[in-house]
């Protein structure tokens, strides 16, 4: 990995180890998501720097892809247990977070159980160990009263990639890849009181850039806005658009010129708690950087 390259990575960590901070100390009773989350991406535009991806702000059995409207009334509650999931990135190099809130505590221990299993995790990791080995480790640590989320990974992140192609399960798995040293990935446990396979829900106002023509000269108005967030997910709210535009924009979304992602759900009344980081493996004298842990 070029020099350049990893402190691009370790600036966009150290935005986020501030971000992280500020995620614990909004999300208190009564306070609106959006709220949340609005302070979240402004500190990291604050910093120079862009979100990476609308902050995730998914509460209970949720487990990901929600992100609220300016119009959403949603407030946390005091035994709510919230995710949060924080990316910015730095000229396309992305650090990618998440933590897992529950203000009242009554949760706590399902949250301290995902803490350990990430902090197992990233201890194991080390050139020339396979996903395989690392999906089989996670597992192995999740304790008996919960179950891993078999259907959400971690994942190798790339410039402008948050997803970048090869995915880490949190389950035993067969996949011989070799992590090997300079690769950047991001630690991604779930575990859940529920069955461990979430499913698609409704819209969660995320949304990434599909390679489709559009005709109308709004469409392509609508979408050279879409077009600076460099095929990084993104939500309408960061969009500004006008009444027109807007109506648009839900028609891209319907012929799939824009994709839209479900929130995902595990079963009704279960709790899924989530911890990530992401790490620069081997980078520094042959040690992992671990560029998001605060």
């Amino acid at each position: 990995m070029e020099e350049k390259v990893k402190n691009h990575y370790i600036e966009a960590g150290k935005v986020v180890q501030e971000a992280r901070k500020i995620a614990r100390e909004e999300s208190t009773p009564g306070t609106k998501l959006y709220d949340i989350a609005d302070k979240i991406e402004q500190h990291i535009r604050d910093n120079g720097l862009k979100p990476a991806f609308p902050v995730n702000t998914s509460l209970n059995n949720e487990a990901a892809h929600y992100t609220p409207s300016p119009k959403s009334k949603k407030t946390l509650s005091k035994d709510d247990v919230l995710k949060i999931d924080i990316g910015a990135h730095s000229e396309g190099y992305i650090a990618d977070s998440a933590l897992t809130i529950n203000p009242s505590d009554k949760h706590e221990h399902v949250i301290k159980a995902v803490e350990k299993v990430l902090k197992e995790a990233l201890d194991f990791v080390e050139p020339g160990i396979t996903v395989g080995e690392l999906g089989t480790h996670i597992e192995n640590q999740v304790p008996d009263e919960f179950t891993p989320i078999h259907n959400l990974t971690g994942h190798y992140v790339d410039r402008y990639e948050q997803h970048a192609g090869i995915s880490i399960p949190n389950i035993a798995n067969a996949n011989n890849h070799v992590i090997q040293k300079g690769d950047a990935i991001a630690v991604e446990p779930f575990i859940t009181t529920g069955k461990g396979n979430v499913r698609e829900g409704r819209e969660g106002n995320i949304y990434k850039q599909e390679k489709k023509r559009v005709r109308s000269r709004t469409e392509r108005r609508v979408m050279k806005k879409v077009n600076s967030f460099n095929n990084l997910p993104f939500t309408d709210r960061w969009l500004k658009l006008n009444p027109k535009e807007k109506m648009v924009f839900k028609k891209l979304v319907k012929k799939q010129a824009i994709h839209s992602y479900p929130v995902l759900r595990d079963t009704e009344g279960s709790i899924v708690a989530q911890a990530e980081h992401t790490i620069l493996v081997g980078v520094d004298g042959g040690e992992n950087i671990i560029t998001t842990k605060r």
